[in-house]
């Protein structure tokens, strides 16, 4: 039986995990996306010509993937693959058990530190989420991480505050978060 004071339970919201579980620390050191903001970058992704994304064809790497939420999601849908990289690997151990529970073989795990280390796997990425630690500048992640991408990899930005991008396709305000969708 779960603990439910140190757990929270966040829920797939469609595709073939639709319902399923994914367990959360109560306490951690990372940020669940919501599931309203979820929700909102799978149809925009689906939905939105401006992005040119072809689901069932996509390459996603959830950068610092945490719960896995993101990426979990997007299996769920139907993309390709997913690259799920954190640098705890007891977050990735987590999102593993999740994965192997279904027999899901379409994704892997990394844990390399993107701010030190270049991920070559990325270049065969068609998409990047990006969803840092709260205390992580975006100066940080543009010298450090943005400025090693291809431009022609679309990238999910999420952050605390507004910033500019020149090459921004589109822009989604939430209360307390932005999301960032650009090349």
């Amino acid at each position: 039986m779960v603990n439910t004071k140190k757990w929270r339970l966040m829920r797939v919201i469609s595709g073939k995990y639709k319902g399923r579980k994914i367990l959360v620390e109560s306490k951690s050191d990372y940020r669940p996306t919501l599931t309203r903001i979820r929700e909102d970058i799978f149809n925009l992704l689906l939905h939105n010509n401006d992005l040119n994304i072809d689901f069932n064809e996509v390459i996603l790497c959830d950068l610092f993937a945490g719960t896995g939420s993101i990426g979990i999601e997007a299996l769920s849908r139907g993309v390709k693959k997913v690259i799920f990289n954190d640098i705890e690997k007891k977050h990735t151990d987590k999102i593993e058990g999740f994965l192997k529970k279904f027999n899901e073989e379409n994704y892997e795990i990394i844990n390399i530190d993107p701010y030190k280390q270049k991920i070559d796997i990325l270049d065969s990425c068609q998409l990047i989420y990006i969803d840092p630690p709260y205390n992580h500048s975006f100066e940080l992640i543009k010298n450090k991480i943005l400025d090693k991408i291809n431009s022609n990899i679309l990238i999910i930005l999420e952050n605390d505050n507004l910033i500019e991008l020149d090459n921004l396709i589109l822009k989604k305000q939430y209360k307390n978060k932005n999301l960032f969708f650009f090349r």
